[in-house]
């Protein structure tokens, strides 16, 4: 069912309100495409809270979703894919490696390495497959990183988390109301935060005491819409296991020499 299908089905549910924020999208349609949560609220006079409200009426989780459907209806299909696979998939790793390689390391190891606990949160199904191999690579390092299942679990940590503890936050966007609330909480009481996100200003990356970039990046599928790889978030969290492993080991140097 097209967006515009959605919202006649959805009508009923719908109030005035709602429908300003849906002629704003319907005449803006390849705008929204792209348009934060905070610009689209501010073009219609609305709260952020309205948009989200309206994106649930429809059916979504949020208004990243919304965006998601709506990109995919503004895509025009493709006839043949333009390059080869094998064309395609070195050109990838090239751009995704160079980018990630450009970051640092050394604040988020040093943020993970001081950390008494160490929590992750996953915004959505791919972010939590994110989660699992991060959480699953980091053991090797003899250390466990917790899994938050959502907004009572996080309260219920947050009665107790300091400074000593550690917070990683995985979201495509960085503009979800609960990632967004979640990482307001943490910047409030000083719980040291570090996010991954799409290379993009977000307010999610603007909170946190350290961040991670990526830039996912299309491959030539055969479909009727672009196919965007989700290796990139993958790749940066195996370099940021290996980046971790060798700073282990010049703490271990450090302290051989010391003599300690």
């Amino acid at each position: 069912m097209k967006l515009e299908e959605l919202v006649n089905h959805n009508l009923s549910h719908l109030n005035d309100t709602d429908l300003i924020v849906w002629r704003y999208i319907y005449a803006h349609m390849q705008e929204c495409c792209y348009i934060s949560i905070y610009d689209l609220a501010d073009a219609c006079h609305v709260s952020r809270t309205t948009i989200m409200r309206f994106a649930k009426k429809l059916g979504f989780d949020g208004f990243s979703d919304l965006k998601a459907m709506l990109k995919l209806e503004q895509v025009k299909p493709q006839e043949k894919p333009s390059q080869n696979i094998a064309e395609a998939t070195t050109a990838l790793c090239k751009s995704i490696g160079e980018e990630i390689a450009r970051q640092d390391f050394w604040k988020v190891n040093k943020l993970m390495y001081r950390a008494q606990r160490v929590f992750v949160f996953a915004s959505g199904l791919v972010q939590r497959n994110i989660a699992n191999e991060l959480t699953r690579l980091f053991l090797h390092t003899n250390k466990y990183i917790f899994s938050v299942q959502g907004y009572n679990e996080f309260r219920t940590i947050m009665e107790q988390a300091g400074k000593q503890d550690l917070f990683i936050i995985i979201s495509l966007s960085g503009e979800g109301k609960q990632v967004v609330d979640f990482a307001k909480t943490l910047h409030v009481k000083g719980v040291p935060l570090i996010s991954m996100t799409r290379l993009q200003s977000n307010p999610l990356a603007r909170l946190s005491t350290e961040n991670l970039y990526v830039t996912p990046r299309e491959l030539p599928a055969a479909l009727g819409q672009p196919y965007e790889s989700m290796l990139a978030f993958f790749l940066l969290v195996e370099i940021w296991f290996i980046s971790y492993t060798q700073f282990l080991a010049e703490q271990d140097d450090t302290t051989d020499e010391d003599g300690v």
